[in-house]
C-alpha cells in the first residue's frame, strides 16, 4: 500500500513542507511509499523534504492545460470547466493511485475557501473505489457549498483538526470523523543562527499576510490596526520586533509573499533600528520554528507560524479569518483574545489582544507548557484510524 499527497503543493508555503513532514513521521512509512506531486521540487530538496516523501514534479502538461482551462473558467465560470481545470492538472498523477492505495488530500484550510481541486480529486478517486482521508482539515459552516457537501461524504476518513470543525461536521450527519491535532504539532524545532536582534533586547515575532491584511497594503481596516500595535510597541516598550515570512508563493496570479508584507511594514517606519526581517529564504519549517521559540512572545498569521508558537510554549496571538485559529485556540484552552478577527475587528482590538498578551504572558506560557506534551501526544492516533481503512 502506497499513500499517495495530490495537494502536497510546495514548500513555498512553509505550512505545506509542515503537514508533509509532520504527517511522514505519522504515517511510519518509507519514504518510497509516501508519494507527494510537487511543483517546485528543487525547493522542496533544500527543505529536505526528499527525506520524507518521494517527490513527483508536475507535469509542464499541466500548467499549460491549467491556464487554458482558468481562461475559460474566467469567461464562463461553472462547476464544470473548474471539474475539468482542476482533473487535467492532475490526471497524471491520480491515475498512479490503485485500489490498493489511499490517498491523502492535505492543504488543512483548503474547504475555507472556494470550490478547489479537494472537491475533483476526491470524487475522481471515490468513483473508482479509491479510499480517500481528508487530513488535517478545518472548516466552517459559512464555508459550506453543495459541491464540498457531497464530497465530504465521499471520504473514507476525515481527520479534523479543531473541535468546532468537528462539531459542525457532526452536525452534517457525518460518520467517519476523528478529531485529532494537525500533524505539524509534532515536529521538533530545529536548530540553526538567529538574528542579531536576540542579542539586545526582548524580540516579539510578529507574522504578517496580505491575507489579514486585504491585499498587499497598509490602508486597509487590519492594516492600520497592525500598524497601531507597532507604533506602540516602539513607543511604549523596549521590545524589538522580528518580521517573520512564512509563505514565498508568487506564481501567476497567487501572490503570497510574506516577505513583500514585511519589507512594506520595514519601510513604513523608516526602517527602525528595532524592526528587523527574518532571512527566511534558506530556512526550512523546523528552523523557523527554532527562531519563533526564542520570540518573547509571537503575533502571526498563518496557522503553521502560530502553531510552531504554541508547539514551543510561546504566548502568541493568532490572526484570524477562519474557524482554523479559533478552533485549535479554543482546544488548547486559550482565552479568545488571543485570537483576533482580521476580517471583522473594532478599532484598536489587536493593541487591546496585545496588551492582554503582554500582562497575562506568563500565566499563558506556563498554561501551554502544562498543555502541549499531552496535545502533542494525542496527534499519533491517527495511526489507529489509518490502520483500519
Amino acid at each position: 500500500m502506497k499513500y499517495y499527497f495530490p495537494i502536497h503543493l510546495d514548500g513555498g508555503n512553509r505550512g505545506c513542507e509542515a503537514i508533509a513532514k509532520g504527517s511522514a513521521i505519522l504515517m511510519n512509512e518509507t519514504v518510497d511509499h509516501l508519494i507527494g506531486y510537487c511543483r517546485n521540487v528543487d525547493l522542496d530538496k533544500q527543505l529536505g523534504l526528499d527525506s520524507y516523501l518521494t517527490l513527483i514534479p508536475y507535469h509542464i502538461e499541466s500548467y499549460f492545460i491549467d491556464r487554458c482551462v482558468a481562461a475559460i473558467n474566467k469567461l464562463f465560470h461553472t462547476n464544470k470547466t473548474l471539474e475539468w481545470r482542476w482533473l487535467y492538472f492532475y490526471r497524471s498523477f491520480l491515475r498512479m493511485i490503485t485500489k490498493d492505495d489511499v490517498m491523502i488530500s492535505t492543504g488543512g484550510d483548503m474547504l475555507c475557501y472556494g470550490n478547489n481541486q479537494v472537491i475533483y480529486t476526491n470524487n475522481w478517486l471515490h468513483k473508482r473505489g479509491v479510499k480517500t482521508v481528508l487530513w488535517g482539515c478545518s472548516m466552517g459552516e459559512e464555508n459550506q457549498t453543495q459541491e464540498k457537501l457531497q464530497t465530504l461524504f465521499n471520504f473514507s476518513l476525515i481527520y479534523v483538526r479543531d473541535s468546532l470543525t468537528y462539531d459542525y461536521f457532526k452536525r452534517l450527519g457525518l460518520k467517519n470523523l476523528c478529531l485529532l491535532p494537525d500533524p505539524a504539532f509534532i515536529l521538533p524545532a530545529e536548530s540553526c543562527s538567529i538574528p542579531n536582534c536576540f542579542s539586545h533586547d526582548e524580540v516579539i515575532g510578529l507574522n504578517i499576510s496580505n491575507f489579514v491584511m486585504g491585499g498587499m497594503t497598509l490602508d486597509s481596516r487590519f492594516g492600520q490596526e497592525v500598524l497601531g500595535l507597532v507604533d506602540y510597541i516602539l513607543r511604549e516598550t523596549k521590545y524589538h520586533i522580528l518580521l517573520i515570512p512564512h509563505v514565498t508563493w508568487n506564481i501567476g496570479n497567487v501572490n503570497q509573499d510574506d516577505r513583500q508584507m514585511a519589507r512594506i511594514i520595514h519601510l513604513h517606519f523608516g526602517e527602525s533600528e528595532r524592526i528587523h526581517i527574518l532571512d527566511m529564504d534558506n530556512l526550512n519549517y523546523c528552523q523557523i520554528r527554532y527562531v519563533i521559540s526564542k520570540c518573547k512572545m509571537f503575533i502571526g498569521a498563518r496557522t503553521h507560524a502560530v502553531i510552531s508558537a504554541y508547539s514551543t510554549c510561546v504566548p502568541a496571538i493568532a490572526l484570524g479569518y477562519s474557524v482554523k485559529s479559533r478552533g485549535i485556540a479554543k482546544d488548547l484552552g486559550l482565552d479568545e483574545r488571543l485570537v483576533v478577527n482580521c476580517k471583522n475587528c473594532s478599532e484598536g482590538s489587536l493593541l487591546r489582544s496585545f496588551l492582554y498578551l503582554k500582562e497575562n504572558e506568563e500565566a499563558i506560557r506556563e498554561h501551554l507548557e502544562d498543555t502541549i506534551p499531552a496535545y502533542q501526544q494525542k496527534t499519533y492516533q491517527i495511526r489507529e484510524y489509518i490502520g483500519k481503512l
